[in-house]
């Protein structure tokens, strides 16, 4: 009976498997990228969702993180603090255990539950601070940069870098400010309003510009 039931501990323990963390992982970076996406936008006027499909919602995370290097960075900043972090606290309170003050009465009670807890639930205490980690970075650069945005067309302090061409003929130099499956976000220079165009059948080509060389 003993040894049935510690089968069974064994079984819940790792019911999970690396498909099923995965599956997880994915879906939380998908609502991570949605927000991030409706956040920046947010700030320009747009609401990104309107003008989103559904494989753009599906491929958010992926296009969030390969369209800001700085994003991913932060990204696998965020993991490796959280690990870190995760390693260290045990060893915090392992510390704080040898005080004096710790030693008996309800201060020592508390504090070996909350070492037991760290021990018992080390890897669901990496993955939250993980996910904690990873959704802060997510909406601190989506509003940092939707702020710093807005800041630029307002003072009408940013740098031109793509030249679209249109179906009709038309060619315009613009600052690219996102890009879909669907439309394109883009102001011309001196404008305060975002300019949104569909894609199909109406861009032609779009090409970015070169950066301008210091003499």
């Amino acid at each position: 009976m003993e040894e049935q039931l510690k089968t069974n501990d064994v079984k819940k323990e790792s019911s999970l498997g690396i498909q099923d963390y995965l599956s997880i992982g994915y879906v939380f970076l998908l609502v991570l990228g949605v927000f991030y996406q409706t956040i920046y936008f947010k700030y320009l006027g747009v609401n990104i969702l309107e003008y989103s499909s559904i494989l753009d919602v599906l491929i958010s995370p992926i296009a969030v993180l390969t369209g800001d290097l700085k994003l991913l960075v932060g990204v696998v900043v965020c993991c490796v603090l959280a690990l870190v972090y995760a390693k260290y606290l045990p060893k915090y309170y392992d510390w704080l255990s040898k005080k004096k003050k710790y030693q008996s009465g309800k201060k020592k009670e508390k504090l070996d539950k909350v070492r037991q807890s760290l021990k018992n639930g080390s890897k669901a205490l990496i993955m939250f601070l993980i996910a904690l980690y990873i959704m802060g970075g997510f909406i601190g650069f989506g509003i940092g940069r939707g702020q710093r945005t807005q800041e630029r067309i307002n003072d009408d302090d940013y740098k031109l870098t793509h030249q679209i061409t249109f179906e009709d003929g038309q060619v315009s130099q613009v600052k690219m400010l996102g890009k879909n499956s669907l439309y394109i976000f883009y102001i011309n220079k001196g404008d305060k309003e975002v300019s949104i165009a569909p894609i199909d059948s109406n861009i032609k080509l779009i090409k970015k510009l070169k950066k301008e060389t210091k003499d």
